[in-house]
C-alpha cells in the first residue's frame, strides 16, 4: 500500500476513535446525572429502583440522602443553592446542559421532593387529599415526568408543584410562586429549582428533615 493511502487510512481511523471518545464522554455526563449518588441503576425509570420498599437503589439512595440533608444547616444550604441557583445564559443551553452546570443534579432534587412529601403524609406537610402525594404517585409510576423530552418532564412537574401549592402556602409565598414562572423565563432548569425551593420550604423542610 502506498504511504499516502497507509496516512490517509491512519488519519480516517483517528478521527473516528475521536468522534466516539467525544460520544462516549458526553453519554457519561448525561448518564451520571441521571443516576443519583453514582448508584448503577438508580432514578425513578431505574427497574431496580423499587420506590417504597426496603430493598433496591431508590433505597440506598434514600439512606444516603437523608444523611447528606441530615442537619438544619445542610437543609438550608440546599434551599439557597435552589433559591439562587448559579447565574447561565439559558437562550443557547438544553436543560440538561444549565443541569449539568448547577449543583445539586435535579435528580437528586426530585429525590428530596419525594423523600420529603413521603414524610408529608404522616405530619400533614404535603396537603392532605389531593396534595403532593398525588404528584409522588405520578413521579413514582415513572412516566409522565419521565420521557426523552426533559424540558416537558420538568414543565409538567413545575405545573403539578405549583397547583397544589395554595394547600400548603402562606399568602407571601404563594405570591412568589405566582411570579415565578415570568422571572425565570425560558431558563426552566431555574424554574423547577426555585419551585422546589419554595415547596420544600413551605412544608418546613429545614425544621423537619427527611
Amino acid at each position: 500500500m502506498p504511504a499516502s493511502s497507509t496516512l490517509q487510512l491512519i488519519l480516517l481511523l483517528l478521527s473516528a476513535i475521536s468522534q466516539n471518545l467525544v460520544v462516549s464522554a458526553f453519554s457519561m455526563s448525561s448518564n451520571s446525572r441521571k443516576e443519583i449518588y453514582n448508584i448503577p441503576g438508580s432514578g425513578w425509570k431505574g427497574k431496580d429502583w423499587n420506590w417504597g420498599y426496603g430493598n433496591g437503589t431508590g433505597h440506598d439512595c434514600a439512606m444516603i440522602c437523608r444523611r447528606r440533608w441530615g442537619t438544619k444547616k445542610d437543609r438550608q444550604a440546599l434551599i439557597n443553592a435552589l433559591s439562587s441557583p448559579k447565574p447561565v445564559a439559558a437562550t443557547e443551553s438544553t436543560i440538561e446542559d444549565l443541569d449539568d452546570m448547577r449543583d445539586p443534579p435535579f435528580e437528586e432534587v426530585k429525590l428530596v421532593l419525594g423523600l420529603a412529601w413521603q414524610n408529608g403524609r404522616w405530619n400533614g406537610s404535603d396537603g392532605g387529599v389531593g396534595g403532593y402525594g398525588d404528584v409522588l404517585a405520578t413521579m413514582a409510576d415513572a412516566r409522565m415526568y419521565e420521557t426523552e423530552d426533559e424540558e416537558a418532564n420538568s414543565r409538567l412537574l413545575v405545573k403539578d408543584m405549583m397547583s397544589r401549592f395554595h394547600l400548603i402556602c402562606s399568602d407571601d409565598a404563594m405570591d412568589f410562586m405566582k411570579d415565578l414562572e415570568d422571572a425565570c423565563g425560558k431558563d426552566t432548569d431555574l424554574l423547577r429549582r426555585k419551585c422546589a425551593a419554595l415547596v420544600l420550604s413551605e412544608m418546613s423542610f429545614v425544621e423537619n428533615g427527611l
